[in-house]
């Protein structure tokens, strides 16, 4: 296969403006007017210090991924109208929870989809004109594909592929 370099537009993050509605009603935003974009899967490890090594082993026992984001100051974006409510209500618990998807780039057309995603909100930096978040996706990760028609996506799972 010839390579092919990806790029960071191809790399898409959708929020559920809609709160966590039921999976065939998302309102799917994207998350468009950010300049960072920096998923770590963040290993979780543990270090294990067996007698038959001369050396402690660290072996990775699960991932908590997240995704830093911001938006800009934009009133009328869906994703902006969306975190500033939460920056302004303060909400806790499951109700920073929210439906997210991540569509990779590439011919394959890979997705994740995450019903319960956290939002942890950041800084409102008004001289920079952005609202800092991160998106925690831990939980249940759903492993798929996505297809794309007005900027909207559809998620198959890939059990259902």
């Amino acid at each position: 296969m010839p390579e092919v370099s990806l790029r960071k537009h191809e790399f898409i993050p959708f929020i559920d403006t809609s709160g966590g509605s039921e999976p065939d009603s998302y309102t799917w935003s994207r998350v468009d007017k950010s300049t960072i974009f920096s998923l770590n899967p963040n290993p979780q490890t543990e270090t294990n210090d067996y007698i038959s090594y001369e050396a402690a082993v660290t072996e990775v026992t699960s991932y908590q991924p997240e995704l830093p984001l911001e938006i800009t100051l934009d009133e009328g974006n869906p994703v902006y109208d969306f975190l500033f409510e939460m920056l302004y209500d303060l909400p806790i618990g499951e109700a920073v929870k929210v439906p997210f998807l991540l569509c990779f780039a590439g011919t394959d057309k890979k997705a994740w989809l995450v019903p319960k995603a956290t939002i942890t909100l950041g800084e409102l930096n008004t001289v920079d004109r952005v609202l800092s978040f991160t998106v925690g996706i831990g939980g249940d990760i759903q492993r798929g594909t996505y297809a794309m028609s007005s900027g909207k996506p559809t998620f198959t799972p890939a059990d259902a592929a």
